[in-house]
């Protein structure tokens, strides 16, 4: 009886389980329907630029008034904000910030206009800059708090003058950051507007794909090795701003705030750590990009090669041996480029153990990040009632940081693992690539062996493109949106306050009271702020594909069949092939330099100043018959898997 009890539970539970599934992949393909709708009409982002322009206002006029006014108490800013000067000051800072970062997203995209382009380009660099001055601050006064409570000295003299010049310095340094951001995701879209142009090709010529190789994009190494120190110094400027502060909500025993303090550095060191691996992330997205044009060209010369060597072999003739012979060996060269080049993209889209660690890290730095977003909402309901924060409960929030980071990085670890080990499953069964290797061996031994069909071959070569990556996750993106979600709070809070300070009340004593319509207010502006910001986030974190994932190439609706790899294009000399465009000089060399042996930071790569080698045959039709090759599948690519 107590078995089929047994049984019985074990069939609910599971049931339970697969419905709790069920619910949750909805909820998740819903949101993911949201957040594209979201990002497709663009109208939360429009809100948001208004919302977060209204916050910096307010954030840049109260750091004005405490860098160079030197004020910062509840009186002198009411005495402010109700003077015709306080009042006319704030509407023009509101009112420029609220313009240029509405239009900014409204322009956003715009190509024509040179107006137009330039707003939408000009307002990130300005809001980083703002950012840069006002997070550099903050962070070094609460720095300074806390070594001045753990010393025993009043530091305080050293707040603005090395707060001010800090945040020049951040300043400037988020601009450099945002200027080469830029420029790489340039690169990456123009890789991946090369990827589908040589996706389409119909023939290709040994000029022709030297030309390709120098339109590649690449990143200067000198350059990329500036932005790992340009990003750990922001981690570090960042780190201070949000995690040194946090301890300063409740009053502690001395042991106790030490501790809280050690851990407010740790914290500070892993974003330097973490920043440094978004990086390193960013950068070999764009090698990613580099990788994926060099094997579409391949791809492309090993099909038109093997076209050209069927045709050969079918009506071999005694005259045509020696470039069957030629042909051959230029194929086993072009299936080990092949193998190399699908081998490095194997690597690069694959975590290491490193860097399963190192995400994991960032994904519990993401995770703690949403706590102390919870944490100052805390802290504002605390405010509007006029309670005390619980000292235990602030260090049960920063401690919890800690159990976030390792939770997640041994949860990475495990996923990392796990994949390994599928990834051992899968290798050990049979693929269709295999036959093209075996094809290649046997070619090398010149033994007489017959070579792949045209299906065969495609279907070989097909399998071969099927390159497995980790697993994608969207922590991160879902991170963001709970964060987004809880600072909305305590920012629409924070603004109201500011905005109704000339409606507050002053006692006979001279002290402020807030009114009723002030808590009111406050807290429909959390609510608004928050819905917009969390929506916001869901929409770009959601609504968008990954930086550098090449998209489908956009051809129209034909009706042709798919044509066999065995149709070749005859031309003369003097008609033209597939036209290349853009013709560039070789792009820079990232040899040569003693940081490309750094294997972590610089991934290894093809040399962009390499290029294939002279496969020029003494045949009898010319080169361009050779390489050209008519193909009538859709979109012009004869095998499809690189996308």
């Amino acid at each position: 009886m107590s078995n089929k009890d047994e049984k019985s539970s074990s069939f609910l539970n599971s049931k339970e389980l697969v419905f709790l599934l069920a619910i949750a992949g909805r909820i998740d393909a819903q949101s993911r329907l949201l957040a594209q709708k979201l990002d497709q009409d663009r109208y939360i982002y429009h809100a948001y630029a208004v919302l977060d322009s209204l916050s910096s206002s307010y954030s840049m006029f109260k750091y004005f008034l405490e860098v160079f006014l030197a004020k910062n108490d509840p009186v002198s800013i009411h005495r402010i904000l109700t003077s015709p000067e306080g009042i006319a000051a704030v509407t023009a800072e509101a009112l420029f910030l609220v313009s240029f970062s509405f239009f900014a997203s409204v322009f956003d995209g715009e190509e024509n206009d040179s107006v137009k382009k330039f707003i939408a380009a000009a307002w990130p660099y300005f809001r980083d800059v703002m950012k840069g001055l006002k997070n550099a601050y903050k962070g070094w006064r609460s720095t300074v708090q806390v070594l001045s409570l753990i010393s025993g000295m009043d530091l305080k003299y050293m707040i603005v003058p090395v707060g001010l010049v800090l945040g020049l310095f951040a300043a400037a340094n988020r601009y450099w950051i945002r200027g080469m951001v830029e420029q790489r995701k340039k690169f990456m879209n123009e890789n991946k507007e090369l990827l589908i142009e040589i996706q389409q090709l119909t023939s290709l010529t040994p000029i022709d794909r030297s030309s390709y190789l120098s339109r590649i994009k690449y990143q200067d190494v000198n350059e990329r090795l500036q932005a790992y120190f340009a990003v750990g110094i922001g981690g570090l400027i960042d780190g201070l701003y949000l995690y040194m502060g946090v301890g300063s909500l409740a009053i502690f025993a001395p042991p106790l705030f030490i501790a809280m303090s050690v851990l407010g550095a740790f914290y500070t060191l892993a974003c330097v750590v973490s920043r440094i691996y978004e990086e390193y992330d960013f950068q070999l997205r764009l090698e990613i990009t580099q990788t994926r044009c060099k094997l579409a060209l391949t791809t492309k010369e090993l099909e038109l090669t093997y076209a050209k060597l069927l045709e050969l072999n079918d009506h071999r003739k005694t005259e045509d041996l020696l470039e069957i012979f030629l042909l051959k060996q230029n194929l086993c060269q072009l299936i080990r480029e092949f193998e190399e080049e699908r081998e490095l993209l194997q690597n690069q889209t694959s975590h290491t153990y490193l860097t399963a660690a190192l995400l994991g890290m960032k994904y519990g730095l993401f995770a703690y990040g949403v706590v102390t977003s919870i944490l100052f909402t805390v802290a504002s309901v605390c405010l509007i009632t006029a309670s005390t924060f619980p000292p235990l409960l602030l260090a049960g929030f920063i401690i919890s940081g800690l159990a976030l980071m390792i939770g997640m990085t041994a949860y990475m670890l495990y996923t990392h693992h796990q994949f390994l080990q599928q990834q051992k499953i899968e290798n050990e069964k049979d693929h269709p690539f295999a036959q093209i290797q075996e094809m290649k061996k046997n070619l090398e031994a010149q033994n007489d062996t017959s070579i792949l069909t045209s299906d065969n071959f495609k279907t070989s070569l097909k399998d071969g493109l099927a390159i497995s990556s980790s697993p994608q996750s969207f922590f991160q993106e879902r991170c963001e949106v709970g964060r987004s979600l809880a600072s909305g709070l305590s920012k629409g809070y924070n603004f109201s306050n500011f905005v109704m300070t000339p409606t507050q009340e002053i006692d006979a004593e001279g002290h402020l009271h807030d009114t009723p319509i002030m808590g009111a207010l406050a807290i429909a502006n959390g609510v608004l702020f928050s819905s917009v910001l969390g929506l916001r986030a869901l929409a770009r974190g959601l609504g968008r594909s990954p930086q550098g994932q090449p998209n489908a190439p956009k051809t129209k609706e034909t009706n042709l069949e798919e044509g066999s790899v065995r149709k070749i294009k005859t031309q003369s000399k003097g008609e033209s092939g597939e036209q290349v465009k853009n013709k560039a000089p070789d792009s820079l060399s990232r040899g040569g330099s003693f940081f490309s042996s750094w294997s972590f930071f610089f991934h290894k790569n093809l040399n962009p100043q390499k290029t294939s080698p002279d496969r020029t045959l003494p045949h009898s039709r010319s080169d361009t018959d050779l390489t050209q090759h008519t193909s009538t599948t859709l979109g012009g690519s004869t095998i499809r898997g690189l996308d």
